[in-house]
């Protein structure tokens, strides 16, 4: 090979080297919209460094997640992570059920994380409703009976925060609990034959 054709060589390896760290850099840095993230994880095959959200979540359709550490390729050590699950608040959406004869407000709750069966794996989790619908959601996280929450809620309306070892670094992943079907009803003057 002549020296010429060694240095296009070279500059061609150097050019592709640079457009991939850049390549690298956009997408840790969400599109150079946010700091560098060293944790996120991937829900569906996307990786999620920040926020996400529009997921539904049943009893046979579990959300699965994967929890990543972007420099932990080099090692066989397996950081922690935490898994905690809040109301989604979103203005004008807030709603009232009754417990035990009382009052609450869905988004005044701190911790909903007792309302849903978490299998947390080294480097993965799975979070799945204790119930077919918000109603009885509710019921498995206060242990008793919960009441006027039918036809309740809106989308996106939980929020898991996926937190690193040291607490640094969080993402949030907004899901609605997908309700089972209670009927069906048909206008007969929209029907046409």
């Amino acid at each position: 090979m002549t020296n010429k054709a060694t240095k296009i060589i070279t500059y061609i390896l150097l050019v592709l080297a640079v457009i991939t760290v850049i390549g690298v850099v956009a997408h840790f840095t969400n599109g150079f919209t946010s700091d560098f993230k060293t944790f996120y994880v991937t829900v569906d095959g996307k990786d999620v460094m920040t926020s996400s959200g529009g997921y539904k979540v049943t009893t046979e359709k579990p959300l699965q997640v994967d929890v990543k550490y972007t420099f932990n390729f080099a090692t066989d050590e397996t950081k922690n992570y935490s898994v905690k699950i809040v109301p989604n608040k979103i203005e004008n959406s807030d709603f009232t059920y009754t417990v035990d004869g009382e009052s609450k407000s869905f988004q005044s709750q701190t911790d909903l994380t007792a309302a849903f069966a978490i299998d947390k794996g080294e480097k993965s989790f799975t979070v799945k409703p204790k119930g077919k619908s918000l109603t009885e959601v509710l019921t498995a996280f206060y242990g008793t009976e919960v009441t006027d929450c039918e036809n309740k809620g809106y989308t996106d309306m939980f929020t898991i925060i996926v937190t690193s070892y040291n607490g640094e670094a969080s993402v949030k992943l907004n899901f609605t609990v997908a309700g089972k079907v209670t009927g069906v009803s048909f206008d007969r003057e929209v029907i046409l034959f």
